[in-house]
């Protein structure tokens, strides 16, 4: 598990602190370096308009309040298109995104017995005209 791994991770880093920064170090230039590019490019990466207004109409049909769950949704979804090399905002990218940026933002409602994660998916894949995936 996920879990372990880290517990694994931070026993071998507490034990030679050096050697574990040294089997990481490729990895983390990459990732430095992936990170940089993704920031040149995301002035260039453009959001479509209908994308835009669909990302707009799940905000207000999950009754999110204020702007700020439109603007986070489509500025991750941005970024994520730019840290893959993308230039264009796709369906995948916000649905990837789209969860992290409201599930918070949702009204809670102590009656309501779907996870505010499960609904923030299915309003999404309504109105993007997706299937819905069982499990």
């Amino acid at each position: 598990s996920l879990r372990v791994q880290i517990v694994e991770q931070r026993s071998a880093f507490d034990q030679n602190s050096q050697e574990f920064l040294l089997n990481y170090q490729i990895q983390q230039e990459e990732l430095q370096d992936k990170l940089v590019g993704a920031q040149q490019k995301l002035k260039s990466v453009e959001v479509d308009y209908d994308l835009r207004v669909k990302i707009s109409q799940v905000c207000s049909e999950l009754d999110v309040d204020g702007l700020r769950g439109d603007i986070v949704t489509n500025r991750a979804a941005k970024a994520l298109a730019a840290f893959e090399g993308k230039t264009e905002v796709t369906v995948e990218d916000i649905g990837r995104v789209i969860t992290m940026c409201l599930r918070h933002r949702l009204r809670k409602d102590p009656l309501e017995s779907i996870d505010s994660g499960d609904k923030v998916k299915k309003v999404f894949n309504r109105v993007f005209g997706l299937a819905e995936v069982e499990g």
